[in-house]
């Protein structure tokens, strides 16, 4: 073996074993803090309103509040989550009680940003040694779920979180992948415009939301967060 092809296997293995290598859970998140504008900044904000369409799909409106109440508002429907149960109101004001993971996916979507509390979302979350996707260096962090794991990868470059992974949401065979892109700063915060959810299980939708519009600490009426009463509905919104 040549000593030139010797030095280059010599530097892909040690590529190879630096990236195999697992950041800590705390430089892993203060990475990611610093990476989307300080928790300072992202602590500061109140509430949130975002205007998104559904590729090939419907306009959307999302309000949030701190700590996790959330408004979802579309062709005429509502649903919400008013931090103890989640529900759906449809057009003929039909009131429901929505599905838990719902709750989940709306505040995903009204608060991607959620994950810098990963400590308190999660009762157990570990580092994990790094991937690669799609060619991109990644550091890992694992939680577990009810039957499986999730898994967040945050670009070791931009130290944002790109991805997450779960197997075991609804089966332990199937994968819901959720990608973070697009990144714009908003009133000094990075905030990803567009959220992808992926479904590996057999009938398992694909929604791709382009957010059009962020607005954060806005006036907004607290009752919009309320479960209706069927007698006396209100359609919320801002003050």
């Amino acid at each position: 073996m040549g000593a030139l092809t010797f030095f280059s296997l010599l530097c892909a293995a040690n590529a190879a074993f630096a990236q195999a290598q697992a950041q800590s859970l705390d430089n892993v998140l203060e990475a990611y803090a610093r990476a989307l504008g300080g928790r300072a900044a992202i602590d500061a904000i109140q509430n949130r309103e975002i205007e998104a369409k559904l590729h090939h799909g419907a306009k959307v409106t999302y309000y949030w509040a701190k700590p996790d109440k959330v408004l979802r508002l579309s062709q005429g429907t509502k649903e919400g989550y008013d931090g103890g149960s989640t529900w759906f109101l449809s057009k003929k004001k039909k009131l429901t009680k929505a599905p838990k993971a719902e709750q989940q996916w709306l505040e995903i979507y009204a608060n991607p940003l959620r994950y810098l509390h990963m400590k308190d979302l999660y009762s157990e979350v570990d580092p994990a040694p790094g991937e690669q996707v799609d060619g991109e260096a990644m550091d890992v962090l694992v939680a577990p779920n009810n039957i499986g794991s999730t898994k967040f990868y945050f670009d070791k470059i931009s130290h944002l979180l790109v991805r997450i992974e779960e197997i075991g949401v609804t089966s332990a065979y199937y994968k819901q992948v959720t990608i973070f892109s697009e990144f714009k700063p908003v009133d000094g915060v990075q905030f990803p415009f567009r959220i992808e959810h992926r479904s590996e299980e057999p009938g398992g939708n694909h929604q791709d939301l382009r957010i059009s519009k962020v607005e954060q600490n806005i006036d907004l009426n607290p009752e919009i967060f309320a479960k209706p009463q069927l007698s006396n509905v209100t359609l919320g919104g801002k003050r």
